[in-house]
């Protein structure tokens, strides 16, 4: 598949000729199917609704038209792009053609942005989960070429679309790990993948084996993965210019299996606890994409990572470990588990002084029941960083939503035979969990991103969405580092 960018005239010559409309926009296209489609629009007999479409044939059934809607251009923004040209995209690759040139008539958003929103869609839109199946996949994006036109600012459109394509694909990647199975993403295949991805990117990588981690003073990891017979890892991926003023910690959940452990969850639904490592997938993710596009940041991501089970070693409730940062805690619940990985994965990312550290994990159902499936959970002792991130969210169609982070979460975590306990009350579940995170992280300006109701089962947003992993915190995170830098 491929995207370029192209004059009018070339994508009108394409298979299908495809135009992303706003309503009450007349459409200027001199062919027989778009005078057909103008009369239709004059007559009011469709209407450019977002989203809505409208298939036309013309010269016989050679010449192709689709219309997509944009709704109302004055509420316009790059996501309302995004959409409509999945859209498009999904409909072309159904008909069995090869070329499709596709047209924006909007100038509400920037050519770079535009050129971005659609590329990001089309190749996110392209996904194919990764599958062990005797019948072959379809791919019915394969040979495809799409054309965008710009007759005006090329060069930033094609700069946009270039920019799309690698941090879609980069959310890809995170989908991609985030799809596959427990028994074949494990720990150390993930720490395979991940060094693959940044020797190709250009990346330094480092994986910290399990002699490692006890000669760090691991307990939180080495805790979780005692029942496991898959050996544990953290791995650490780095990206540094020549030239920066920012360093920035992304940490991401790499729980590959999560069973709960001793405190074993109900059968019901435990397959998708193969998602449980969404978050190391898209520091992952954001990793290869930030390589590619070399902002002006240093950037070093970290995943710790296990899986949770249970067996005769496993650790028990009110089992107490100590963790790298030297604090105790004690274990209420094995199924808590990720923030015992994440306080090791933090206070590694101490160690680099970043000017900020951000973790992204599937920490809580209670955020899934305050926020649903449309927007992560954001927590931070920074409301400058709350801020960027939140705007970041917002602009990249990836979206957090500021959750408070009470001094009084503390007082739930208060444990009588440790530093402090693993789970505090129901009530505030994702709050108290936020909270046990932030005393692993100094005095770091830090923000945790719970990305629980949006790393699977999202809604559908045409290009992303549904059952699949979702790639959530990627595109966030790409466009943040890039403000910075």
């Amino acid at each position: 598949m491929k995207i370029q960018v192209s004059s009018s005239a070339d994508a009108a010559r394409s298979d299908l000729f495809a135009v992303l409309l706003p309503e009450g926009r007349a459409l200027k296209l001199d062919t027989e199917v778009g005078k057909t489609a103008a009369a239709l629009l004059r007559r009011k007999e469709w209407k450019a609704e977002a989203r809505a479409t409208l298939l036309l044939y013309g010269d016989g059934g050679n010449e192709r038209l689709l219309l997509v809607g944009l709704g109302k251009d004055k509420e316009l923004d790059a996501e309302g792009v995004r959409r409509a040209a999945a859209v498009a995209a999904k409909r072309a690759s159904g008909l069995d053609i090869k070329t499709v040139g596709l047209r924006v008539d909007s100038t509400k958003v920037k050519p770079a942005e535009l050129g971005s929103a659609v590329a990001e869609a089309i190749t996110m839109a392209a996904y194919r989960a990764p599958a062990k199946r005797k019948e072959k996949q379809d791919d019915d994006f394969k040979g495809m070429t799409f054309r965008l036109v710009a007759d005006k600012q090329a060069a930033a459109t094609k700069g946009g679309v270039e920019r799309g394509q690698v941090v879609g694909a980069a959310a890809n990647l995170a989908r991609e790990l985030g799809d596959m199975p427990g028994n074949v993403l494990t720990p150390t295949v993930l720490a395979e993948r991940s060094t693959r991805m940044a020797r190709s990117a250009g990346l330094k990588s480092r994986v910290y084996r399990k002699k490692d981690l006890e000669r760090l003073g691991m307990g939180g990891i080495l805790g979780v993965n005692r029942g496991s017979h898959e050996p544990p890892v953290l791995i650490e991926l780095t990206y540094q210019p020549k030239r920066f003023s920012k360093t920035v910690c992304l940490v991401g959940k790499g729980l590959t299996f999560d069973t709960g452990g001793i405190s074993l969850k109900p059968s019901a639904n435990m397959e998708e606890m193969k998602y449980d490592m969404c978050g190391g997938a898209a520091v992952i993710g954001a990793m290869d994409a930030i390589a590619r596009l070399k902002p002006n940041v240093k950037v070093v991501g970290i995943v710790p990572s296990t899986d949770n089970m249970p067996g005769g070693a496993a650790q028990k409730p009110g089992d107490t470990l100590e963790t790298a940062a030297g604090l105790t805690v004690e274990v209420i619940n094995t199924d808590a588990e990720g923030r015992l990985i994440l306080a090791d994965g933090l206070h590694h990312a101490t160690k680099q002084d970043p000017d900020f550290i951000v973790d992204l994990a599937t920490l809580t159902g209670a955020c899934v029941i305050a926020l649903g499936h449309d927007a992560a959970g954001l927590y931070s002792n920074d409301d400058g960083l709350t801020r960027m991130l939140k705007e970041a969210g917002e602009e990249a169609g990836d979206l957090a939503w500021p959750m408070p982070l009470f001094k009084e979460y503390q007082d739930d975590l208060k444990s009588t035979v440790a530093d402090l306990k693993n789970l505090g009350p129901r009530e505030g579940g994702a709050g108290t969990a936020a909270a046990f995170l932030s005393r692993f992280v100094g005095d770091h300006k830090w923000a945790h991103l719970d990305i629980a109701g949006t790393a699977w089962g999202a809604r559908d947003r045409n290009y992303v969405g549904g059952k699949l992993a979702s790639g959530a915190g990627v595109r966030l995170l790409v466009q943040w580092l890039e403000s910075l830098g």
